[in-house]
């Protein structure tokens, strides 16, 4: 596997999202809406307003350097020009590997493992989750609206009892995607800054499922 990027897009800023909500990766998450869901986003993320919080956070989004941020703006049109394929491969791994984890959706409790793969909600659920990777990368290039879109997503999932291993036991689906996507041109530095991404929002998550242990009443 080559070790370096080498992508470059034409700056097409690829396909529209649609609106999108689930656990993991999404609630709500518009193209350009930053402002529309974050008219006051110090005070409606109030784990930023804990100094602690706040710079714990930020030295996980500091792991992402400018190199991979880039990465992620040359490489994703690619992986999303096939989004709704690309998804159920991811998924298609996750479920396999792990299928107790469908219990974490509502959509998917009653369905049986045999016939989730081909299901319409699986489908849906597969563009929810891809447009809302969409989302984060294109405010890669805003560390502010970067920084409160991860948090944000982190505190959406910590209501759904999600863990950080169930968001980087997804790294087999993503390895796979890429593989897709990318075949021989692959680079170990294309799969290094994904890893690091899911890494990130799974120590987010942990930051964020503390300050509710705290801040709990016993």
């Amino acid at each position: 596997m080559p070790s370096t990027c080498p992508f470059k897009q034409n700056g097409s800023p690829g396909p529209q999202s649609p609106p999108v909500q689930s656990p993991i990766f999404g609630k709500y998450y518009l193209r350009n809406s930053y402002q529309t869901f974050f008219p006051n986003v110090v005070s409606s993320v109030s784990d930023l307003n804990n100094p602690d919080a706040k710079q714990k956070m930020r030295q996980e989004m500091e792991r992402l350097t400018e190199r991979q941020k880039q990465i992620f703006v040359e490489t994703f049109p690619v992986v999303y020009k096939d989004f709704r394929r690309n998804g159920l491969v991811l998924f298609a791994k996750y479920f396999s590997e792990f299928p107790h984890y469908k219990n974490i959706w509502p959509q998917f409790r009653n369905l049986q493992d045999s016939a989730l793969l081909a299901s319409n909600e699986l489908a849906n659920h597969c563009s929810v989750y891809m447009s809302g990777l969409k989302e984060i990368v294109e405010v890669m290039d805003d560390e502010e609206k970067l920084t409160y879109f991860m948090a944000r997503i982190a505190r959406s999932h910590v209501k759904w009892n999600i863990n950080k291993y169930h968001i980087t036991n997804m790294l087999e689906g993503v390895d796979a995607v890429l593989k897709r996507s990318f075949e021989e041109k692959l680079t170990d530095e294309i799969v290094d800054a994904y890893h690091t991404l899911y890494d990130v929002i799974g120590n987010l998550l942990d930051i964020q499922k503390k300050l509710v242990i705290v801040k709990r009443p016993f």
